[in-house]
């Protein structure tokens, strides 16, 4: 490989990746949608002369030059598959919460894991893996609560109405009764860090956030005075 041109492919000319190559709108045809390429800046020298950007899909690349790690990387991140946060909360989303009494919230244990895709060629592969590590609820009502992990579920027994969750939960200090709806509207959003490894490199993406829309009905609750005795009775 040349440090200057890249990798020298069969056809006499050197490659080597353009990741942050802008095309414009004649280039951008050469893209085929949804099918795994890159970008790549040629330069012939010799009895081949030419120099330009051309996309290569990352089958045919491969027959002339081996991809990088960092290129593969690209790849295996477009192949993650992050859930969607499966909401829970206590009292359950549909039931009415009562102003001044703790709600638990969580999401769906099962779908707070790492999740890994790999993209490979024949001697190099590269596996990119994405780590849940926030939760963060915006509940509507002008509140954000952030957690850092899923939550902790309501136990079915045992436990006191009034007690918080000891990781994630929030208490509603209004009634939802003039919102549009009758109801708070928010959305809970894991944040997922991204990092990658394989052919002797490594490194990191930008997080990546999966959102899912929430909405939560919150009445006052109501209490009834009862006239006692009257004096003399």
């Amino acid at each position: 490989m040349d440090p200057e041109y890249g990798w020298l492919a069969d056809d006499g000319c050197y490659y080597k990746p353009a990741p942050d190559f802008e095309p414009t709108p004649v280039l951008a045809t050469q893209v085929d949608p949804g099918v795994d390429g890159s970008w790549y800046a040629m330069e012939c020298l010799g009895a081949s002369t030419g120099s330009g950007v051309v996309w290569w899909r990352a089958t045919g690349i491969a027959g002339l030059i081996p991809p990088t790690p960092a290129v593969l990387a690209q790849q295996a991140r477009s192949r993650l598959v992050l859930p969607a946060p499966q909401v829970r909360s206590s009292p359950v989303p549909g039931v009415p919460q009562l102003v001044g009494l703790p709600v638990w919230l969580w999401i769906d244990p099962g779908t707070w894991g790492p999740r890994s895709a790999t993209a490979a060629v024949p001697g190099a592969a590269v596996t990119a893996t994405a780590m849940p590590v926030e939760l963060t609820w915006r509940l509507g009502d002008g509140a954000t609560v952030v957690c850092h992990g899923p939550g902790t579920p309501y136990p079915t027994s045992g436990v006191d109405p009034a007690a918080a969750s000891p990781s994630c939960g929030h208490t509603f200090t209004r009634s939802s009764a003039a919102e549009p709806g009758q109801a708070f509207r928010g959305s809970v959003t894991v944040t997922w860090s991204v990092a990658w490894a394989g052919g002797g490199q490594g490194g990191v993406f930008p997080v990546l956030t999966q959102t899912t829309p929430i909405s939560f009905r919150v009445a006052e609750s109501q209490t009834v005075t009862v006239p006692g005795p009257s004096a003399g009775s």
